[in-house]
């Protein structure tokens, strides 16, 4: 089949439009139930925490798509180590987590337990730095609407 030469541009056309606007977006079966687009990633440390907040404007206001947080108790932060969400913070087995997900936006819903994930970042969290990273939650099966779901996703967030 021959294709016209005025139909090629076109479609190469179309081709880029209906690839853009995708946007930055974080993956897994979770976005099936929620759109995790964002316009920007934003990486805070403390002594007590290490987060990756993904967020979006609106109005005079952001809105926190997502926010995958590790708690640092006894634990130093370092440059491409993975940090164990899933792990516990005590012996018992509902003892608290390393790491939490959370989000402000409606429908403000918690999630699950994680049963495996980690918090990766590629480079010291320094101010002002951009600072590539990843992460990847499953949660544990069960009820919830989000149980056995994934998340995850390549960023570069900025420091404050």
């Amino acid at each position: 089949m021959q294709v016209s030469p005025h139909i090629l541009p076109a479609l190469l056309l179309l081709g880029l439009l209906t690839g853009c606007g995708e946007g930055l977006r974080l993956e897994g079966s979770v976005t099936s139930l929620l759109d995790l687009h964002y316009e920007r990633a934003e990486a805070l440390a403390t002594e007590d925490e290490a987060s990756v907040s993904f967020l979006n404007h609106q109005g005079a206001g952001e809105n926190t798509i997502l926010k995958v947080s590790a708690v640092l108790d006894g634990l130093v932060l370092t440059p491409g180590v993975p940090v164990d969400l899933a792990e516990l913070l005590g012996e018992e087995e509902d003892a608290p987590q390393r790491g939490s997900v959370s989000r402000n936006v409606k429908p403000t819903r918690e999630f699950p337990r994680i049963l495996r994930g980690t918090l990766t970042f590629d480079k010291a969290l320094s101010p002002t730095a951009k600072v590539p990273g990843n992460f990847h939650v499953t949660f544990v099966n069960g009820t919830d609407v989000y149980s056995g779901r994934t998340i995850f996703g390549r960023f570069e967030a900025i420091v404050p």
